[in-house]
């Protein structure tokens, strides 16, 4: 993709990412104008009829005060302010505030690495980075790339023991596996395999990112990044299986 093309259609998604204030049976909402231009994390909120029950805004059943008296941020559905929820989705969503309090933030800064396109031999040192609106995958070298995340099939994560002679390729084959990544653990994320189809391709691209030996210091963003990336394809499974 050319920089001219990557400008015209960077000017065009500003102009869709407008947001809008809406209220909503469970609370208040900054949704985007455009639903089809929504992030690809995002849950769709369930529907219920307001009564004398309590209702879990996250998953929509019906409880008890008693069971159903928590209110905690949610963020995948856009609540500007923290919503009741019963004690089983509370835990799921504490767990989803790591991602948007550091996670998306590491993603959006970017890291740097060596891309490989399909089946070529040469390698591009780019910057891999999250677009503002969470839809996007931009990559900025020589070359320029937007891979649309809707469009992601297929994360596979490699990473490498830190035993002498270890190494294990852990893969995240169509966001249904999972596997613990540690940036001070026993395995560092090294790399990436990204499988996506561009929009109207029959076939499906393949990239490799390699992380930057330039310095540690890179190396050590990279694979913090990475690890990133993969609780953001964790998110994406399930906003799919959702």
């Amino acid at each position: 993709m050319s920089s001219s093309s990557v400008a015209t259609a960077g000017g065009a998604a500003l102009r869709r990412d407008g947001k809008k204030l809406v209220r909503s049976p469970s609370g208040l909402r900054m949704v985007p104008e455009h639903r089809a231009f929504g992030s690809p994390f995002g849950l769709d909120e369930p529907q219920w009829v307001p009564d004398k029950e309590h209702h879990c805004r996250r998953c929509g059943k019906c409880f008890c005060d008693k069971c159903c008296s928590k209110k905690v941020p949610l963020p995948r559905m856009c609540f500007v302010d923290p919503v009741r929820q019963c004690a089983e989705c509370v835990l799921v969503s504490q767990k989803e505030m790591e991602f948007y309090d550091k996670q998306l933030k590491v993603l959006m800064n970017g890291a740097t690495f060596c891309v490989t396109l399909g089946t070529s031999e040469e390698s591009e040192l780019m910057v891999c980075r999250l677009s503002n609106n969470q839809r996007y995958l931009f990559l900025d070298g020589d070359s320029h790339y937007e891979i649309e995340i809707a469009q992601i099939s297929t994360v596979q994560i490699l990473t490498e023991g830190f035993t002498p002679g270890e190494k294990d390729i852990h893969t995240y084959t169509s966001l249904l596996e999972s596997q613990h990544i540690t940036e001070g653990g026993n395995t560092r994320a090294t790399g990436m395999l990204l499988q996506y189809k561009e929009p109207g391709a029959q076939d499906v691209t393949q990239m490799k990112f390699t992380a930057s030996e330039d310095s540690n210091s890179n190396k050590k963003q990279s694979a913090t990044w990475l690890a990133a990336m993969h609780k953001a394809a964790k998110l994406l499974y399930e906003s799919r299986d959702q």
